[in-house]
């Protein structure tokens, strides 16, 4: 293995013109020398470049083995630490060895010199060696460079708001002046990103994020901390003092115009524009772990806020046959849906209840009233379907998470739901059975009432454990009502003994089954399949029992918003 950029011969060669005096000692015993300090190197696996040649002029200051004598233990400490990279390992040991050398009787003060020259001299030939294989210059790190903290803090967040309900009405209202600060230091891990709610570019406000360095020791007053933000928006750095207190705009992707939106899905969790954030220095401590740079994401959120609001209107009753002259459905939602205080069109919001549940509804019933009449003779229907009446108020946002910037963010729901919905239908007709004829009227009628209102900070993908409860769900039970019609035979319905089938309803919110994110607004209805076992009298064949099929199973409704 060859874990150094330098050949073990040019290690040999430079050993001999910087520790003259140590190689006449050993005189022809030099490269068993050498050999031993790089197998020592190759042992500790000092792979990066320099590391090994720095470590074998290291043994020449202190013994091709130093690191297993007795009054090195600080030495082997060092190299056992895996807290440490190796070039700060290889610092260290330098530092400390010319410290230790100086304590020393007899020559330990020129040697400690010594050992400091010549891995100057060292680091220099592995920098003019690294320029030459890079084309660019490089400078190996020397000195103790390092950083003791950093605190990342939000700035300038007076423009937001949120919605809240005062007195019966919708404002958008300021949020407590809360500082958001994260604060990094040895005791604080650096999380792997930071959330910052803010406006995109060309808003005429957005958040700024401020960066504050804490220098433990700097190699260049002029170089170091440096601080990069690289993102959609470009690159963007500072160095030196100029990094040590900066700030600047942090921007999220903007929304579509709300002019030109599709139907917008509600509760939809925008996904936030991600840059890197770095602050960086040599990452060198003369003793202890270094702090080292730091690396994290800065996820930009919207801070926008939505507000959605619909009425709806309780309906007219329908009858079957349906009229060729009947007028058309009234309209009976009333849709308000806005950004930041900003309306956005209703239009495609009212034809979706109007257009899509009313008319679904209605055609629905009408293959219901078909089915009833391959059962009944003079068959008739009146319905009053009231689906979602009433009011149903959301307010929804990104609000930032209980870990601060660490975090990652939650959405703020706000509900006041109060709705109802209800279905009477009631189905009448003949129904010819054997040497019977009767009147029957079939009828069901259900209500379910959807009454929800709440103010939460939801973890984000937690949506549907909140939202899935609020869905309105009920079954209602066909009922049968008959009389009999005399025939001439006496033949006649006495007791209907049993009515199976019922009508199944949902309502409520639901994630989007199709075409991204967020939220919508669902309702379906199902009839199952409807029979009644009768008792019929017959004055020659006496008392006996049939079943009567009056209506299949049918999916009346499956109707959604978007």
């Amino acid at each position: 293995m060859e874990p150094d950029l330098l050949e073990k011969a040019e290690i040999a060669e430079f050993a001999k013109a910087q520790w003259v005096d140590l190689c006449a000692k050993l005189g022809e015993r030099v490269g068993v020398f050498i050999e031993a300090a790089w197998n020592n190197a190759v042992a500790y696996e000092l792979r990066e470049p320099g590391c090994a040649a720095r470590f074998v002029n290291l043994c020449c200051a202190l013994g091709p083995s130093f690191d297993r004598k007795p009054d090195n233990e600080w030495a082997l400490a060092i190299l056992a630490d895996e807290r440490l990279g190796q070039w700060v390992k290889l610092h260290q040991l330098v530092v400390r060895a010319a410290v230790e050398l100086r304590t020393r009787a007899q020559d330990g003060a020129r040697i400690s010199a010594q050992l400091l020259v010549s891995d100057a001299a060292l680091l220099d030939r592995l920098d003019k060696q690294q320029t030459a294989q890079r084309g660019e210059v490089f400078a190996a790190a020397r000195l103790s460079c390092d950083l003791e903290a950093v605190e990342l803090r939000v700035l300038e967040t007076e423009w937001r708001r949120e919605y809240h309900k005062v007195e019966g009405l919708w404002k958008l209202m300021p949020l407590p002046a809360e500082p958001l600060v994260l604060r990094i230091n040895s005791r604080e891990a650096i999380p792997p990103g930071i959330s910052v709610l803010t406006q995109p570019a060309g808003a005429k406000v957005a958040a700024r994020l401020q960066a504050r360095s804490l220098k433990h020791s700097l190699c260049s007053q002029a170089r170091h901390p440096e601080l990069t933000y690289a993102g959609a928006h470009g690159l963007s750095s500072w160095s030196g003092h100029n990094a040590t207190a900066t700030s600047w705009q942090v921007h999220c992707d903007p929304p579509p115009p709300l002019a030109s939106a599709p139907l917008q899905a509600l509760l939809e969790e925008t996904m936030p524009q991600p840059s890197l954030l770095r602050i960086s220095t040599c990452g060198v401590r003369d003793e202890g772990v270094p702090f080292g740079a730091l690396d994290t994401f800065v996820f930009a959120y919207p801070a926008h806020q939505w507000l959605s609001i619909f009425h709806r209107d309780a309906g007219p009753q329908l009858q079957w046959p349906r009229r060729g002259t009947e007028a058309a459905l009234p309209l009976r939602t009333r849709c308000h849906l806005e950004r930041d205080g900003v309306p956005a069109p209703a239009k495609k919001w009212v034809a979706a209840f109007h257009e899509g549940l009313d008319s679904s509804v209605q055609r629905g019933f009408d293959e219901l009233f078909t089915a009833w009449t391959e059962s009944a003779g003079d068959a008739a229907m009146a319905l009053t379907a009231d689906l979602l009446v009433g009011k149903a108020d959301l307010a929804w946002g990104w609000h930032e998470s209980p870990a601060g910037l660490a975090g990652h963010p939650v959405t703020r729901l706000v509900v006041d739901f109060d709705l109802a919905n209800g279905i009477e239908c009631a189905l009448t007709g003949e129904i010819v059975l054997g040497a019977t004829r009767t009147r029957v009227r079939l009828v069901v009628e259900g209500r379910g009432e959807m009454k929800h209102r709440f103010d939460e900070k939801v973890l984000r993908g937690a949506l549907p454990e909140v939202l899935l409860p609020t869905v309105g769900r009920w079954r209602s039970p066909f009922r049968i009502e008959f009389d009999p019609i005399a025939l001439e035979g006496g033949a006649m319905w006495s007791d209907v003994l049993s009515c199976t089938g019922s009508m199944v309803a949902e309502c409520g919110l639901r994630p989007r089954i199709a075409g991204g994110g967020g939220w919508q607004w669902y309702a379906r209805l199902a009839c199952e399949s409807v029979s009644a076992y009768v008792r019929v009298h017959d004055p020659l064949l006496g008392q006996t029992s049939q079943t009567v099929n009056l209506l299949p199973a049918l999916n009346l409704l499956d109707w959604s918003s978007g």
